[in-house]
């Protein structure tokens, strides 16, 4: 249980202002990508270009004895993003989304799948790092006049079971009328990390203005659900 000194001796973040909906998300197995690119039209990859030639193998291999004689198909399929050698190829939508990570191999410039991912959470994403959760201190209630809050940080990524207090990047926040969202950022440790559970780590995070009724929401996980959808 943490002491009021525990809370007076953690850090405080300055929000940074931002839209209601990330900028970028990932499944944490491939590139990042726009919300906006679940939107684009599906069926429409070229099997000529080697990366969804890959990917069409991919399907071929994943299929069941009771449709092995069918021939794999692109339909339902769409590129999320692209880099120079690596593609991220998704099938779907949140919270339904299957998504396979191809990679280019330097040397033989063939591109084979990384990672496949089923319903996987997307997580909003900043400058290469994935958000990680938060909640409210469970033994305070905020007032509507606060500018302070008080969170508990879960890091997403493993970190050895120790806390983040000198990762905590400044988090993202979006206020309207009803509600503030807001989604923490934590740089991950370096290197090889023991699959140990991350404590919570305390912070306090200054807010541009009082709480008032509004509510407080973790924008860590985007479920597409405030995208329009065609």
């Amino acid at each position: 249980m943490l002491t009021e000194r525990d809370w007076e001796r953690s850090v405080v973040l300055e929000a940074r202002p931002a839209s209601s909906e990330p900028a970028l998300v990932s499944d944490g197995g491939g590139l990042p990508f726009p919300p906006a690119a679940l939107d684009a039209p599906a069926g429409q990859l070229q099997p000529n270009d080697p990366a969804v030639a890959a990917l069409l193998a991919q399907i071929a291999r994943q299929k069941t004895p009771k449709d092995s004689s069918a021939v794999p198909s692109l339909e339902g399929w769409r590129m999320l993003a692209r880099g120079e050698d690596e593609v991220l190829f998704g099938r779907g939508l949140p919270p339904h989304l299957v998504t396979v990570a191809m990679r280019r191999e330097a040397r033989r410039q063939t591109w084979s799948s990384v990672a496949v991912s089923t319903a996987p959470p997307l997580r909003a994403t900043r400058d290469g790092v994935r958000a990680s959760g938060w909640r409210l201190e469970p033994t305070r209630e905020p007032n509507p006049e606060d500018t302070i809050v008080r969170v508990l940080v879960t890091e997403q990524t493993w970190a050895g079971g120790t806390r983040a207090e000198n990762r905590l990047l400044a988090p993202d926040l979006h206020v309207d009328a009803e509600q503030l969202v807001l989604t923490m950022f934590v740089t991950p440790r370096q290197g090889f990390q023991v699959r140990s559970r991350s404590p919570e780590t305390p912070a306090r995070v200054a807010l541009p203005t009082p709480i008032g009724r509004r509510r407080l929401l973790d924008g860590a996980l985007y479920d597409g659900a405030s995208a329009p959808r065609s």
